[in-house]
């Protein structure tokens, strides 16, 4: 996990403008947030718990009193009650938007709280996740292995708790957004490197799964292996 957000991390800066505001969404305990502050961005952080944000307040002391971070419990239903506006970007972090799969609220709400040509970062867990697929057909189990393709979604653990989780291809999620937003570019996360839950594998084959991962670094971008991996990163700007 800490391979993969480094990855994100490094999309962030090379996607968006410096001092740019940006809304999270699902922003979990701050990690992201913080880094974007870091940065130089203004982030205004969002998460359905209000328990949550309390954590992230308390790790994110240091941002919130220099007012580079600000933090406020919402739901994706209620983005569009925040009164803030004039974002350059919105950004969502390792598949919270899996949570749902009607997103026709959510792209207005987005897009209104958009300056024009402002950017829309997800990282969303992917449909088509190779090693997934391998690992179970390999047992023999191929219910678990073509389970992400399940229209009605599955139970599955996300930040610790178990959700009704719904799983995308890159084409499908860019299509839900398309009346408002149009997709710039495209990243895969975890093409080559097991998924961070085959942590079995990771602790037999380390140096292996190392060299994994600095081949996914080079090739994340890569067309049509760019559609495929435990999660994509998929950039799209606000249509004029």
């Amino acid at each position: 996990m800490q391979w993969m957000r480094r990855a994100v991390h490094r999309i962030y800066l090379k996607q968006l403008p410096p001092k740019s505001r940006v809304l999270e969404l699902n922003a979990g305990t701050g990690v992201d947030a913080m880094f974007l502050a870091d940065n130089g961005c203004k982030v205004l952080a969002t998460d359905i718990s209000e328990e949550m944000i309390k954590v992230l307040m308390s790790n994110a002391k240091a941002q919130m009193s220099n007012g580079t971070v600000k933090a406020k419990a919402a739901s994706f239903d209620e983005i569009g009650t925040i009164p803030d506006g004039g974002f350059d970007a919105v950004v969502s972090n390792f598949g919270g938007l899996n949570c749902i799969n009607d997103f026709n609220k959510l792209s207005d709400d987005l897009a209104a709280k958009l300056n024009p040509g402002g950017l829309f970062i997800a990282v969303v867990m992917n449909k088509i996740c190779p090693w997934e697929i391998f690992y179970y057909c390999l047992r023999f189990n191929f219910k678990e292995a073509f389970r992400r393709f399940r229209k009605s979604g599955i139970m599955a653990e996300l930040n610790g708790e178990i959700v009704l989780t719904y799983y995308f291809t890159p084409g499908e999620f860019a299509a839900a957004f398309s009346r408002n937003f149009s997709k710039v570019k495209l990243y895969t996360l975890a093409l080559n490197t097991p998924p961070p839950y085959l942590l079995g594998i990771y602790n037999r084959l380390r140096p292996l799964v190392k060299f994994w991962m600095v081949v996914d670094d080079l090739l994340m971008a890569l067309p049509v292996l760019n559609r495929f991996g435990d999660h994509f990163v998929l950039v799209m700007k606000k249509n004029a």
